[in-house]
């Protein structure tokens, strides 16, 4: 596991400071308007951002994001820009890194073969939407070899039990899932009871997606939950354009960041 990771996982532990954690579309609209959207995440204090490599059948995703994987996919964006991305990103900041995507995108370009070049190029694990975690543990050791690590996620469904067994070597932190492109209800019973029954079994932090466009619905978010992932609502803010985007995108971000940890 990176230095990078290990930092998230001792700071959390020793504060225990709600994460926020934002996701972007690479190449979408473009490959340089991307690692200016990353550097706009890091400056106001995102703890980790995610980049989402575009896929031509985005299932597990919903239509704010499958826009956006199509746009990107026009611009024929593939591994080298993400590794580029993150390698220029590098120069400048130390914020984790997380290359999320679907099973066949990472097994075309042949997994040691992407793990090494992510890995030289500073990302510091991967997400991947449509791998089960029980299936998953000859590809973490292919990229474990190479210090990245394998972000788990959790949905709904998923009971104590079967936390139990993936929290067991899980590193970095646990995303949980509370959609699957559809709507999502923030902050019922059963998802402040299954956070307070995950954590009973991982000192690791638990971060929702839930569908979070406002500061307040981070903060609500955050009382159970220990951190928070943005993705259709940045990436919405981005199909939106406009001369003033920018500028729109940190006002978003300090907001989020200010209700969840004021």
């Amino acid at each position: 596991m990176s230095q990078r990771l290990e930092k998230l996982e001792s700071d959390f532990a020793a504060d225990g400071r709600p994460l926020l954690m934002g996701a972007l579309v690479a190449g979408d609209p473009h490959v340089e308007a991307t690692l200016k959207y990353m550097s706009i995440l890091a400056e106001q204090g995102v703890d980790i951002i995610e980049l989402i490599v575009p896929f031509s059948d985005p299932t597990y995703h919903g239509p704010v994001i499958q826009r956006a994987c199509a746009r990107a996919i026009h611009e024929d964006v593939g591994w080298s820009d993400i590794c580029e991305l993150a390698a220029r990103f590098r120069e400048r900041f130390e914020t984790p890194i997380v290359a999320s995507s679907y099973f066949n995108r990472f097994l075309a370009m042949g997994l040691e073969n992407c793990a090494r070049q992510m890995s030289a190029a500073g990302v510091d694990a991967v997400m991947i939407a449509d791998l089960p975690w029980d299936e998953s543990q000859g590809v973490e050791q292919s990229f474990a070899a190479h210090g990245i690590a394998i972000i788990r996620s959790v949905a709904p469904t998923t009971s104590t039990e079967r936390f139990q067994s993936m929290a067991e070597g899980a590193r970095g932190f646990i995303v949980w899932t509370g959609h699957s492109g559809g709507e999502v209800t923030i902050s019922t019973e059963s998802f402040k009871a299954a956070m307070a029954g995950f954590h009973q079994h991982t000192q690791l932090p638990i971060i929702a997606s839930m569908k979070v466009s406002t500061g307040e619905e981070a903060a609500e978010v955050g009382e159970f939950a220990d951190g928070v992932l943005v993705g259709s609502a940045l990436v919405w803010l981005i199909e939106g354009r406009g001369a003033d985007l920018s500028e729109r995108i940190r006002r978003f971000v300090d907001d989020l960041r200010r209700h969840l940890r004021p």
